[in-house]
């Protein structure tokens, strides 16, 4: 009898593993056609505050400032990255815009894209460093 009980558990607790899995791979699939229509859309694409010419990385929470007045993008503002994480600023607690709202696409390609449609300029992607 404790061995069918066990058995019944682990199959329980298999189940409801699979459904996570499937659940999270279906949450992925949803914030992926967001990140390529924010990328169709035009997102604005972070590049380095010391260099323009390198592109950044988005971090949750974290500002986005504009390269020139060194003041944040206003809230609202669509951004992206050259890894293919998109995301809208929104007021933090001090009401600076962070980058908040994340949704990822694994198409690299679709980033690089919107790095060509910029005529003329000259960007470099540096590995991040950990």
């Amino acid at each position: 009898m404790d061995s069918l009980s066990s058995d019944r558990a682990r199959i329980a607790e298999s189940t409801a593993k699979t459904r996570q899995l499937v659940e999270s791979a279906e949450a992925e699939s949803e914030r992926a056609k967001v990140a390529i229509q924010r990328y169709q859309d035009g997102c604005t694409i972070v590049v380095a505050v010391s260099s323009p010419k390198d592109l950044a990385t988005l971090s949750k929470g974290e500002p986005v400032l504009d390269r020139i007045t060194k003041n944040p993008l206003p809230e609202g503002t669509v951004v992206c990255d050259i890894n293919g994480s998109t995301a809208v600023l929104k007021s933090n607690s001090q009401g600076v815009p962070v980058a908040d709202d994340f949704a990822f696409t694994g198409n690299r390609e679709l980033a690089l894209s919107l790095v060509k449609k910029i005529h003329g300029a000259k960007v470099f992607y540096n590995t991040p460093e950990k």
